[in-house]
């Protein structure tokens, strides 16, 4: 078949590690996903998922692996607006379901801020979004499909295979492949922008947490941005209008500037520190603009990714609320110690608390910061520094009770990352109780988890060094029940 490459480079979007692997296919249907799984098996081979590798840890490929693509996996199986229920392939990107569900004034209850995302991806790393009235992903899914290693596709729930569920979602693909999954779904509001505070750095901690604990309804959306130094920022609350308007959704779009108008601006960052100085003044001149919109709609920044963000690197540390100022303080310490480091802003966010998933980012009440760095991925000393920097602000988390999104984490230490996921022991047995070969893996678990030991090798990626394991093998002429013919049984036949 002519979609298997012999020794194909992949990375992802953070580019900080890459891999040569097997094979990349695109399953168009449920039965040629099971055929490309149970031929991996067969042909000896690791199996890593993707759905738009928007991630950064290495979390959907890894060396000499079949990398699945989902993307093909994406009809809608059954909806039924009455009971607020969705279920749908996992290859399906939010924008495939957002038509559907905006006529019947319907959304999902989270999601990230580009509607590009799978729902695949989305359930591997539990994604939280900006919304302050539900939690993670976990809290939504009702019932998944997942294909193991053997072929069997089972039923996993909180009722059903219920030990799998907390490691299947936030367990970044290593229990299986998620086929579909069923969703509740959640009344679709218009929200209206209400208030912008613009304060120094620790009255505005303070007053965000205050409005966050405000006595009635809480807001829908409550976020804010810190400047480069976390000196001074800003926040903006979304309350639920009184009026959903006369339904006619042409009104209700939501206020963003032009993605070509935002490539620009991080272009001038990247190059001018006199642009980058007055970066913070533009995005409060930028916020103070009115928004009447759905709340599924400004869950989003935009529907799809400005290319700026491919020069960009994401960074996500949580703490709980009480302690989010001191984090800001260390960080801005931290930033100030690291020039060489620029950042385009410091997003923050509440996350509501859900310990639910063994790999839960925040088991309670936090608050996140994203720094948004101009990235030079490329370049070795950079990244070297960032390494440096990426440590301290993990050990400054860490030291508040707090945690780190490991999505967009490429640097984390072995004991920082099991400081951070105190059930990580639990879930990765868990994960070989059920895949006991660990057909399924990536560069993530070869770095935290594998039975194998680790070494460090030399540049397989522009960011420098990377983590690897040595190639494990198994028998490959060891024939597999479900192994079908068009499987290549050595990466060079097609």
């Amino acid at each position: 078949m002519s979609e298997y490459t012999s020794q194909q480079p992949v990375t992802d979007w953070g580019r900080m590690q890459s891999a040569p692997v097997r094979a990349v296919v695109h399953p168009a249907d449920e039965e040629q996903l099971r055929r490309y799984v149970v031929g991996a098996v067969a042909s000896g081979a690791k199996v890593s998922i993707r759905g738009i590798g928007h991630s950064a840890g290495g979390q959907s490929f890894c060396r000499d692996a079949v990398m699945i693509d989902m993307r093909n996996l994406k009809r809608v199986l059954e909806f039924d607006a009455g009971s607020r229920t969705i279920r749908v392939q996992a290859g399906a990107s939010w924008a495939d379901l957002t038509p559907l569900l905006e006529v019947h004034g319907l959304s999902v209850t989270t999601k990230q801020e580009f509607d590009s995302f799978t729902l695949g991806g989305s359930i591997a790393a539990n994604v939280h979004g900006k919304t302050i009235e539900f939690g993670p992903l976990i809290e939504s899914i009702q019932s998944l499909r997942l294909l193991r290693a053997d072929g069997r596709i089972i039923n996993v729930s909180r009722e059903e295979n219920a030990d799998l569920f907390p490691a299947v979602v936030g367990g970044y693909g290593l229990a299986g492949v998620v086929v579909d999954v069923t969703l509740a779904l959640a009344l679709d509001r218009v929200v209206e922008k209400s208030e912008v505070i613009l304060m120094r750095s620790e009255p505005l901690c303070a007053s965000y947490i205050q409005r966050l604990k405000s006595p009635g309804e809480r807001p829908a959306l409550c976020y804010g941005f810190l400047d480069a130094t976390c000196s001074q920022g800003f926040y903006v609350t979304y309350t639920h209008a009184h009026e959903n308007g006369d339904g006619d959704l042409r009104r209700l779009k939501r206020n963003e500037p032009p993605p070509l108008l935002f490539n620009a601006f991080v272009w001038l960052q990247q190059r001018s520190k006199f642009a980058r100085d007055r970066a913070f003044q533009v995005m409060v001149h930028t916020a103070s603009h009115s928004e009447r919109t759905l709340r599924s709609r400004r869950l989003l920044l935009w529907d799809d990714i400005p290319g700026a963000f491919d020069s960009m690197l994401l960074q996500k540390y949580v703490v709980p609320v009480e302690r989010f100022h001191e984090f800001t303080r260390a960080a801005g310490q931290i930033f100030a110690r690291h020039p060489e480091l620029p950042l385009l802003t410091n997003h923050f966010r509440f996350v509501p608390g859900n310990s639910e998933a063994l790999l839960a980012l925040a088991p309670r009440d936090s608050i996140c910061m994203i720094p948004c760095y101009l990235a030079r991925k490329d370049d070795a000393r950079w990244v070297e520094k960032l390494a440096l920097a990426t440590h301290e602000l993990l050990d400054a988390a860490l030291a508040l009770g707090g945690s780190y999104y490991l999505a967009f984490d490429t640097l984390a230490t072995p004991e920082q990352f099991q400081r951070a996921y105190p059930k990580a022991k639990a879930f990765f047995a868990l994960k070989r109780a059920h895949d006991p070969d660990e057909t399924f893996s990536s560069f993530f678990y070869e770095k935290y988890g594998a039975l194998s030991p680790l070494t460090k090798t030399g540049d397989v990626s522009s960011g420098g060094s990377v983590w690897a394991s040595p190639s494990r093998t198994r028998a490959a002429s060891r024939p597999h029940p479900h192994a079908g013919p068009d499987w290549p049984t050595s990466p060079a036949r097609r």
